[in-house]
């Protein structure tokens, strides 16, 4: 949510446990052009826990109890006074399945264009060229095929650098 940072600064006695699904089975997820102007910001639309999220929903309930497990024994001795997210009033699956449905989020889009070929519904060229299209690459975390790890930062910057190396080695060759 916006601002959801300021919390640390202001509340200072505070554990956090993040639970994180990194590896998703979900590939429901989509980028899409809002016009043929390339200045216009694209639409992203997560689609958290679509086609294939049931596994992964699973998962992040199953981290919710984990964590509520470890963090059991230091609440019995009075170092965590209550659980503020999502809540002990929340136990059964499906109370806590809907709180993970309404309040996840992330800001990590990727592999929404992937490298590869047409006919295993690649989006991009090993040159980083959009398939069947002139004049458009894309050099940015969507053209993973899977995600690469748990922070994709240094696979990012990674796959610039390789993007720069081949673009520039076109625009060499003439080939541009």
């Amino acid at each position: 949510y916006p601002s959801y940072s300021r919390v640390f600064a202001e509340k200072l006695n505070y554990l956090t446990w993040v639970v994180l699904k990194a590896h998703t089975r979900n590939r429901s997820g989509e980028i899409t052009l809002r016009s043929n102007d390339p200045r216009d910001v694209p639409s992203i639309n997560f689609n958290y826990f679509g086609e294939g999220g049931d596994e992964d929903l699973a998962a992040v309930v199953d981290g919710i109890r984990f964590v509520r497990r470890l963090s059991a024994n230091l609440k019995s001795q009075g170092m965590i006074e209550e659980e503020e997210l999502p809540g002990e009033h929340l136990q059964t699956d499906e109370e806590l399945k809907e709180f993970i449905r309404s309040n996840s989020w992330g800001h990590h889009a990727s592999c929404t264009s992937a490298i590869g070929p047409l006919d295993q519904n690649g989006v991009l060229g090993s040159d980083f060229r959009v398939h069947k299209t002139q004049g458009l690459r894309v050099v940015d975390a969507s053209a993973f095929p899977r995600i690469p790890g748990f922070f994709i930062a240094c696979a990012t910057y990674m796959i610039g650098e390789k993007a720069a190396e081949v673009i520039l080695s076109q625009c060499v060759g003439n080939k541009g």
